[in-house]
Parts: structure tokens; sequence; C-alpha cells
């Protein structure tokens, strides 16, 4: 009875908040790309992968395998954009805020420093996000996933790393289906909020493009698993992309980039040459 309360008090403390998103419709049949003998099928062969791509205004998928598309895996660091979306809402952080490093060495460099929260974003530094997790506290992180209707909702396991090696599971459809919320705002958050965290997501553009994108290595895994979901706008038109790549070697972690700009080259969604 008080999870129930608390939530109802959250949905309507959240002024701006739009009602809670509803599951991935699932009517329309994806396509499939046929099977070619290039260099790269080679490649997603040794490498199991896939490449779901959501065209929103055709409402049209492109997925180059079913199976792992509707496949759940660790979200690792893509979590990190629902992750600031809860902070900022919660107001245990605020956009100007400097994280003050802790002295530890980390193999990663650009981890070994004060960080504002949008280099520890950019750089996705797992300390900066410990640190937030123990803010937001176990019981409100709870509702905000079950809110969103994130993945399957377990954030079970230790509260600092859950999305790193606990039960969280997200398959690329749904990694998909929440970005489009995001892009449209249609998310139990302030606009504000989900415009800065789009922001944030600015990865790379050229002559009519834009992308947006996080990037996830799930390293505790086993196998382990790597990612890259955003959207590309074009036109005024955006097209939303999760790949998703089992890493058994350190080179593995490349083709998340290298499946996704070549798919997107081939729907003519980014040009040839950049």
């Amino acid at each position: 009875m008080k999870r129930v309360i608390l939530l109802l008090v959250l949905c309507l403390c959240l002024g701006c908040a739009k009602k809670a998103v509803e599951p991935a419709p699932e009517k329309t049949a994806p396509k499939t790309v046929a099977e070619d003998t290039s260099a790269q099928q080679v490649e997603r062969t040794l490498s199991p992968s896939c490449v779901a791509v959501y065209d929103l205004k055709a409402r049209q998928w492109d997925v180059d395998n079913n199976d792992r598309a509707s496949e759940a895996f660790l979200p690792a660091s893509t979590f990190k954009i629902l992750h600031t979306l809860i902070a900022l809402q919660s107001s245990v952080v605020t956009k100007d805020e400097v994280f003050k490093w802790d002295g530890v060495k980390r193999n990663y460099e650009p981890w070994n420093r004060d960080l504002t929260l949008e280099q520890a974003f950019r750089h996705s530094a797992i300390w900066v996000f410990q640190r937030i997790a123990k803010r937001i506290g176990k019981e409100r992180m709870q509702n905000y996933v079950d809110l969103v209707g994130y993945g399957n909702g377990d954030i079970s396991g230790q509260l600092d790393s859950f999305w790193l090696d606990g039960k969280l599971r997200i398959t690329p459809r749904q990694q998909v289906w929440f970005l489009t919320h995001l892009y449209q705002n249609d998310l139990p958050f302030s606009s504000a909020h989900m415009d800065y965290v789009k922001r944030l997501m600015r990865r790379d553009s050229g002559k009519g493009w834009t992308m947006h994108a996080k990037s996830g290595w799930a390293q505790r895994a086993k196998p382990q698993v790597g990612w890259l979901v955003g959207w590309v706008e074009k036109d005024g038109s955006p097209w939303f992309f999760a790949t998703n790549v089992e890493i058994n070697q350190r080179s593995d972690a490349a083709k998340r980039y290298a499946l996704t700009e070549t798919r997107l080259r081939e729907l003519d969604v980014i040009p040839a040459e950049k």
C-alpha cells in the first residue's frame, strides 16, 4: 500500500510530466535485411550482433537479426540516459555540479579528475554515477524505472551497480522504444531535463543530419555485451537505432560504431562520406 501511495504522489508532483508510456507496439512486422556475403556480414557472423533501426515517420523497422533484437541484455552505460533524468528530476544533482575525484586511480584516464555532470555522462564515469545512485536511493530509483517501464524493471542487486552486473535487462527493441519517447518528450520528466539529456547525447553531425547516441559495455557479463543506442535526425525526421554486439575480445567493441554507421549509410540516413 505504501508503494502505491508513493507512486500516486510522484505522478501528482511531476508538474511537467506526461502519462506513463505504454509498451512498444509489435503490430508491424520488422523488415529483415537480406543475407549477403560481404565482409560486414562475415564480421556479424563471427561476433553475434544486431542493428535495429526504426523510422519514426514511416513507422517502419529495419532489423538484421530479429532474435537478438528481442533478446534482453544488461544495459550497462546506456542506462545513464535514464539515470541522469532520474537524478535531475529528483533534484539530487544540478547541471553545473562538479563531482570531486576521490583520488582513486582508474584505468581510464578521463575519470581521474573532478568531473561535471556533462563530463561524467560523456566519459561514462562509473564512479560518478555510483555516487549519484546512492543519492537517489533504491525506492526512488525503482519508482522511476517503473513509471518509465524501462526494460524488465528489475533493479535488484547492488544499488550502485545493478545496471552493470545486476538483473536489469533490456532488449534492443525496448531501447528504441525508450528513445522514441525521450525524443518526443513523452517521459515522466520535465521537458527541460529531457532536452538537457538529449543535448548531452549529441555525438556527431553533418550536412542535414545530427546524431545523438550513448554507448555501453557490460564487461561484467558473460559473454560481454556492447551497445550503441540513439537516433539520427535527418531533415527534421528521426531514425532510431540500437546496436548490440557480443564482445569476446577488445577489438570487438569498435564494431558497435562500425555496424551502426554501415547500416545507417545503407539506409541513406547518413551519407557515404561524412
